[in-house]
């Protein structure tokens, strides 16, 4: 299993005062060579801001030196002091330590092997009483294990390195021997040395037999031969196993036909197989011992991952929030059995976008943060991951946290101006399909900017349009709400003086149709009049939003490209009907009257429309990439 390292500010400072030049080209080819990862959080940042290179030319910030290999992931600080209750106040290492053993602990439950490097003995002690999983090293240890994974030429001056740092660890504990009994400590750094922990965590006989096993079910699942021992270890298990192939069979007959009527039957056809399925396999494996059904279980998880991925993007696409986020988060917790950090960082995104729409601030960005960190270890894109929890921190009105996502992210949009502007419109197209346009409208703004860069013409009147329903969608609340975040995401990308003109011209373009989007109809109807005297036949209507009224009759705010913002008023009755749908007209006919002054100010609508024959109404969800996210 890959190591992944939580690093503590003392580690940086001995670095500092002792390491020669080579030492972060070194490690940098360590950690890269062997996928290790270096993770901190923003309190590391601030105890080290200062701290330089005394061995180095000019002696660089070791901060600054280090920028590329490190993640930071921010802490709640609700986190924190859960963790020094738990320890107890007075016995309790600081809030910047806290906040390093609450990291090393979240890591180590998604299933990485997490070391603490730190010369505290307190963060072992204190994490081995709250039970945190994680084990720890301090620095000498930490350098002593790269050495040993170092190219030979660089191998002996990362020893020597070591053996300097754990002289001055001594000297630093025998200083404290008349503060506190120094044993145990000099036994733990003692320890780390001869443990070579990392090594002798390999997998033992019965576990690699349990994985060939697993392997084997999965194979003869999918119609491979298998050796004949393993065929006879695994009994009956391929035969109740069976009837789970019909999930994947009922995923791949999916189609992107996508009407309200249709996503509420293939939900309900879905999640009747699911538990048709279960029930079937629950039954057969129900006189079985436990070893096969952990094994059963196991093996199965992908299966269930995938459906239980469709069912949480078909309740998505028909507004269902919460029943969406129950079916994402068993897709998460079958993602874990199948070690697929892909499948992982799939659901837990959904969950952030779900987190925001439901303006949980605190769930969307750790969601998001544990995305941009699946997303590092499978060299996966993490633009919109740490766009969301930079958005995310900032609504939680933690600035410096939201400043490191967004500078983070700001290298990888210099890094790739074409493919960031693809990212940042999907994300903006994801914010308003769960209606928060003001999210939205400062996520395509940036996109606007990196688009007009790369000088893409069709992405540029895609994103205009965007743009232009998200100002439509825009309430007195989200103007309110989201106030700041402009400046914050300013830092993403940059413009230079022709670039900056460019855009101005091409915004001052887009405010002028809001102003006349803005307006209501002049000419109104009180006779029913053909529907394509209004709306064009072949033209369709993207929901901005839909609401409910106390006499259970539905208002649907529709934007239409040409006309702008309209109300829909939908007599009672079950319309399954969400942000970002498609609404296309028949042959009906239509009224037309100008919004009360109320209406017009919550919903920018330039008119109220009534429906003669409302069967005529046809909504289509996004297809959100559902076929492509459902399937392998």
């Amino acid at each position: 299993m890959t190591q992944t390292w939580v690093v503590d500010s003392n580690c940086f400072i001995h670095l500092g005062s002792m390491a020669p030049d080579t030492f972060v080209k070194d490690i940098t080819k360590v950690l890269k060579k062997k996928s290790q990862m270096l993770f901190v959080t923003p309190g590391v940042h601030d105890e080290i801001r200062n701290v330089r290179f005394q061995k180095w030319s000019k002696k660089p910030k070791v901060l600054d030196e280090f920028a590329s290999l490190l993640t930071t992931i921010a802490i709640d600080d609700g986190q924190i002091r859960g963790l020094a209750r738990m320890i107890g106040e007075k016995a309790s290492p600081q809030d910047v330590d806290l906040s390093l053993m609450v990291l090393a602990s979240q890591l180590q439950r998604e299933g990485r092997e997490v070391i603490l490097v730190t010369d505290d003995f307190k963060m072992t002690t204190s994490g081995e009483k709250a039970n945190l999983g994680y084990t720890t090293c301090p620095p000498s240890t930490f350098i002593q294990r790269l050495s040993a994974q170092s190219p030979s030429k660089n191998k002996g001056r990362m020893k020597s390195l070591s053996r300097r740092v754990r002289a001055a660890e001594m000297r630093y504990a025998i200083s404290r021997v008349h503060q506190y009994d120094i044993q145990a400590k000099l036994t733990w750094m003692v320890d780390s040395l001869i443990e070579d922990r990392p090594q002798s965590q390999k997998a033992t006989s019965d576990d690699a037999s349990e994985v060939n096993l697993k392997r084997a079910l999965q194979r003869t699942l999918a119609g491979e031969q298998i050796k004949g021992n393993h065929l006879k270890k695994l009994g009956d298990l391929p035969q109740i196993c069976q009837p789970i192939l019909s999930l994947d069979t009922h995923l791949s007959q999916l189609t992107s036909t996508n009407s309200s009527e249709h996503l509420r039957e293939v939900y309900e056809e879905t999640l009747l197989l699911l538990s048709e399925v279960l029930e079937s396999i629950g039954l057969d494996l129900a006189p079985l011992d436990e070893s096969s059904a952990e094994l059963a279980n196991s093996a199965l998880s992908g299966y269930l991952y995938r459906t239980e991925t469709a069912l949480g993007l078909m309740a998505k696409m028909s507004g269902r929030r919460e029943t969406a986020r129950l079916h994402l988060s068993r897709a998460l917790q079958s993602a874990t059995l199948i070690d697929d950090s892909f499948a992982e960082m799939h659901a837990v995104y959904q969950l952030g976008l779900l987190a925001i729409a439901s303006e949980k601030w605190k769930r969307s960005a750790r969601l998001f943060e544990t995305a941009d960190r699946q997303a590092q270890l499978i060299s996966a894109p993490r633009l919109p991951y740490l766009v969301c929890a930079g958005i995310s921190r900032h609504l939680l009105d933690e600035a410096h946290a939201a400043e490191q996502h967004i500078q983070r992210a700001k290298a990888l949009v210099s890094n790739d101006k074409k493919q960031a502007s693809v990212h940042l419109m999907n994300l903006g197209e994801s914010l308003l399909a769960i209606d928060q346009p003001g999210l939205a409208l400062e996520v395509l703004d940036e996109a606007m900017e990196c688009t007009l860069q790369i000088g893409s013409q069709e992405q540029l009147e895609i994103l205009s349009e965007h743009i232009l329903m998200a100002n439509a969608a825009m309430t007195h609340t989200d103007m309110l709400q989201h106030e700041g975040l402009r400046t914050l995401l300013d830092g993403l990308n940059h413009l230079n003086e022709e670039e900056t003109e460019e855009y101005a011209k091409k915004m001052k373009t887009i405010e002028w149709r809001v102003n006349e989007h803005n307006k209501p109809f002049e000419d109104t109807w009180k006779v029913w009049q053909p529907s394509s005297k209004l709306i064009p036949e072949a033209a369709t209507l993207r929901v901005v939003r839909a609401e409910v009224d106390e006499n259970q009759d539905t208002l649907v705010v529709v934007h239409h490209p040409e006309l702008g913002s309209i109300g829909l008023w939908l007599p009672e009755g079950e319309w399954n009907v969400s942000s970002g749908h498609l609404l296309s007209f028949a042959h009906t006919r239509v009224k037309l009257a100008q919004p009360t002054v109320e209406l017009q100010e919550k919903h920018s609508i330039r008119g109220i429309v009534a429906v003669e024959d409302t069967s005529q109404l046809m909504f289509n969800a996004p297809s959100d990439d559902f076929i492509l996210e459902t399937e392998g």
